[in-house]
């Protein structure tokens, strides 16, 4: 059995039906590759080329759009962390201890930037971009006295084990 397919409309047009007009590119082609591109994955596109049906996959996301959604998450971990570091910061401004209050208004200036930083931007794939907030989050974190620390393991922003074996639990 048969049925036919018009390139331009995209759409297959079954022989059991009256078509007042059928489009100009129309073609006909075997029921099984119908069958196989409707049972194609999500994603993957066809084409009938020289009447062979050829299924092809989706192409990668382009980086942008991973890049996007990746900062999403940054910037959402990045805010618990500023939550975190300033409340941190006020019970050290309480207690006088301003080496920490310094420590720790520097560290929420430098997370606010790590967005923007010249690594972050720089980046071209999903590895170097990772690694560099990644890198820009345990350089931040080494400028801080362990408590503070620990705002980064409790918004999910991995440290190197070296910064976090100190951290009090």
């Amino acid at each position: 059995m048969n049925i036919r397919y018009s390139k331009s409309t995209g759409n297959f047009y079954p022989y059991t039906e009256d078509y007042a007009t059928l489009p100009d590119d129309i073609i006909d082609v075997d029921y099984a590759d119908f069958e196989r591109a409707m049972a194609r994955q999500p994603g993957q596109t066809f084409a009938f080329k020289r009447g062979k049906l050829v299924i092809s996959d989706a192409p990668p996301a382009a980086f942008a759009t991973l890049a996007e959604h990746y900062m999403d998450k940054v910037r959402l971990a990045r805010d618990a962390v500023l939550n975190r570091l300033a409340g941190i910061g006020f019970a050290a401004l309480a207690s006088a201890d301003m080496a920490t209050v310094q420590a720790i208004s520097t560290a929420r200036a430098d997370l606010l930037d790590i967005t923007t930083c010249p690594a972050v931007c720089a980046a071209e794939d999903m590895p170097s971009l990772q690694g560099a907030v990644e890198h820009e989050y345990s350089r931040i974190a080494g400028t801080l006295p362990d408590e503070a620390r620990r705002a980064f393991a409790e918004a999910g922003a991995a440290l190197p084990a070296a910064l976090s074996a100190n951290v009090s639990q």
